[in-house]
Formats: structure tokens, sequence, C-alpha cells
């Protein structure tokens, strides 16, 4: 199956789901970790909530850290769906400080917004690299996009999805 049918598919399943999704847990389980394996990567390289030290009695869980080779490459920080994803934006500046991640994915599982690290160290700029809608923006569109930033993912023109790392 191709990454816009996928993605096609499962933006119609959330708008069937979402009245169930109550809680961050949820938005995170029934709405960003299948989409997590929609890009391809597999549940083994995912560490779901990875304790960062932050100092003496301070430290901070990311939601998702996507592994490659042992290292964290892409940082993943959920929010229930409801929130607003603009007051969360200095979170994974934060994050990138303690990891040697490059990329960043900050979710409330219907809007994803993609960062650099350098994107997200930057005091100029906190744009994301690029942001969709789940459930108002076409799947061809976001295939296109996620197609446009293979470097990102790591995308396998042959195959039209994620390659596996």
């Amino acid at each position: 199956m191709e990454l816009k049918d996928e993605i096609g598919q499962f933006a119609v399943r959330i708008k069937k789901m979402l009245p169930q999704v109550q809680s961050e847990d949820l938005t995170r389980n029934a709405l960003v970790m299948p989409f997590i394996q929609i890009l391809g990567f597999d549940p083994s390289e995912v560490q779901s909530e990875a304790v960062l030290d932050f100092g003496v009695k301070k430290s901070k869980k990311v939601d998702y850290t996507i592994m490659k080779d042992g290292e964290p490459t892409i940082l993943v920080e959920c929010k229930h769906h409801n929130d607003n994803l603009d007051i969360h934006d200095s979170r994974l500046s934060k994050y990138f400080r303690k990891t040697k991640a490059k990329y960043g994915l900050l979710t409330n599982g219907l809007v994803y917004r993609f960062y650099t690290e350098k994107m997200v160290r930057s005091k100029k700029n906190q744009e994301p690299l690029f942001e969709f809608k789940i459930t108002d923006t076409k799947a061809a569109t976001i295939a296109k996009m996620i197609e446009d930033h293979k470097d990102y993912f790591n995308v396998d023109h042959k195959t039209n999805v994620v390659a596996k790392r």
C-alpha cells in the first residue's frame, strides 16, 4: 500500500475514534504511535518515555524517542488532541540540549510539526520544517511533504514508505 493511501485510511480512522480519546496517554497510543508506524518505524525502534536528566531532582520524560544505532534520532513530544501546540514549542529545545537527536516532532495527534535540531536551538527561528493537520490535509499532500523531506525520514523511493532504520 502506498504512503498516501495509508495516511488517508488512518485519517478516516482518527475521525471515528476521536470521541473516545480522552487523555494524553490515549492520544499518544491511539493517534501518534500508529502514525509513527505508518512512517515505517518499527515499535522496537521507539523508546517510550525516555528520561532526560536535567540536574538535581529534575528530570523530564520524552514521550517517544526514535532510535537509530542505539542513539536518539527523533524526539517526539505528544500532547492531548485538544491542546494548542503553540504553547509547547519551547519544550523540544530543552530536550535537544540533553540528547544527540537531530530531529523533533511536536504533535497532538492531529497536528504534526516537524523540526530539525538546528531550527529548535536557533533563537531566531522556531518555525517547523513543515506542519500539517492529518484530518484536514489531503493524504497525497502529506505524503508529498514526507517525500520532499526524505533525508529527515530516510524515505525509500522504491516503496514510497519510510525505510526501516
